[in-house]
């Protein structure tokens, strides 16, 4: 480069129109202002390839959409969504989510309400860090459905952990979904919690994931809580197995959950296991639309099933199980089943229709303001504006019975606006 400038410069010195324009020493003045640049910029090459070299500069990480961490071997992607819901109840205020154990059957309450929330906003961070024994994952996860806030001047709402875990070698450890619940069977739909009958939790756990083929296999031990009786006493830690298939035009998963409820008032104390089972599936029906279902039937399987957790007192809610008046504890049947179908009308626009149902067999001489059978429908639309921007509408229905026979029913419109990041 300084042959060159130097040879330029010695043509220029020999023309008579630039002697006329320029003197000689402004041109060398020009000259060298020109190659001290230059070799500024030869310097910062040489020095971003050092730093490069040394691991000092951020990098495209080694999933998508991650970043590498100066000096080390972790990629890290931090994603979310923020999300705008508009809710009107036509019939009894359900509050931010569709919570169907949540109706009155007293028939008291007012008709007509509405609200906006962005309580489903969340924020994750998901790292991978490359290892002599394979590839180490982290996921922590955040969204604002914990409890508090209020509506008056900030609507602030609390930050609350979803999900916070390491998975090494098939060994997961943190909180996450429970290794009993079925995604093959789940909808996707506008409202927060989605239909009624199916398994949803997401609780600390240790689980080791065995793959087998298109397949795997999944053991787990996740934190116990009794539900439905008083002075519950959790003992020992729920026992879990899962295996998952999953194809193009298909997948199926079957579980089984094994529990320990106990109680001890001071007075009397007793312990039963309970039990439950999941079998889920989905399969294509052409290249837009999918069928997919899942079933749950246990006795004291409780919380496993959505919405069956129940009242300490059995006033309301399935629960787990009762205490007899001889002071036994006695586990309650209860069992629960969706059924959806999904449709893709085009590359951005698809719907989904979605019913669940969820029953349980507390007796009704001793709780008759238990709940006997819950149900719920979702008709629901999804259009992705631009690949971060998706526009959702839903009209989605619920009912309950209690033991007595006492009934109520609801219907919501929601819509909402989905940004992602």
């Amino acid at each position: 480069m300084k042959h060159v400038l130097a040879g330029v410069a010695a043509a220029l010195a020999v023309s008579p129109a630039f002697a006329q324009d320029n003197s000689i020493e402004a041109l060398r003045e020009q000259l060298n202002r020109l190659q001290a640049r230059i070799d500024q910029i030869e310097k910062s090459g040489r020095e971003g390839e050092a730093a490069l070299k040394a691991g000092n500069v951020v990098t495209g990480g080694d999933t998508p959409g991650s970043f590498k961490l100066p000096g080390s071997k972790t990629s890290v992607q931090i994603g979310g969504y923020l999300k705008l819901d508009a809710i009107y109840d036509r019939d009894q205020d359900l509050g931010d989510t569709l919570f169907v154990d949540g109706l009155s059957t007293s028939g008291s309450s007012k008709d007509g309400h509405f609200r906006m929330h962005a309580r489903e906003s969340r924020l994750f961070v998901k790292t991978t860090t490359a290892t002599d024994m394979g590839s180490l994952r982290t996921h922590l996860e955040a969204d604002f459905f914990g409890a508090g806030g209020n509506e008056l001047f900030s609507n602030s709402r609390n930050f609350r952990i979803r999900h916070a875990y390491g998975e090494l070698g098939g060994v997961l450890a943190g909180q996450t979904w429970s290794n009993f619940m079925h995604f093959a069977a789940y909808p996707a739909t506008v409202d927060f919690d989605g239909p009624v009958g199916v398994s949803f939790l997401r609780q600390a756990q240790l689980r080791y994931t065995l793959p087998l083929g298109a397949g795997s296999l999944s053991f787990s031990a996740e934190n116990p809580e009794g539900t439905g009786f008083a002075d519950a006493k959790d003992t020992a830690p729920d026992l879990t197995a899962r295996y998952s298939w999953s194809g193009d035009k298909a997948a199926l998963e079957a579980g089984a959950v094994l529990r320990r409820l106990a109680y001890d008032d001071g007075a009397n104390d007793d312990a039963v296991t309970g039990y439950g089972l999941m079998l889920a599936g989905n399969v294509a029906l052409g290249a837009a639309t999918r069928l997919m279902g899942g079933v749950i039937w246990g006795d004291g399987v409780g919380r496993y099933v959505y919405s069956a957790s129940g009242e300490s007192d059995g006033s309301a809610g399935i629960g787990a199980a009762y205490i007899k008046a001889d002071g036994s504890l006695e586990t309650i049947r209860a069992r629960g089943f969706n059924v959806a179908l999904t449709h893709d009308w085009t590359s951005r626009f698809s719907s989904s229709l979605s019913y669940g149902q969820v029953r349980g067999d507390r007796p009704e001489a001793l709780f008759p303001t238990s709940t006997r059978k819950l149900e719920s429908i979702h008709f629901s639309h999804f259009y992705k504006l631009s690949e971060p921007v998706t526009l959702a509408f839903e009209v989605s229905r619920a009912a309950k019975e209690t033991q007595d026979g006492e009934s109520a029913r609801a219907l919501r419109f929601q819509a909402a606006a989905k940004y992602a990041f």
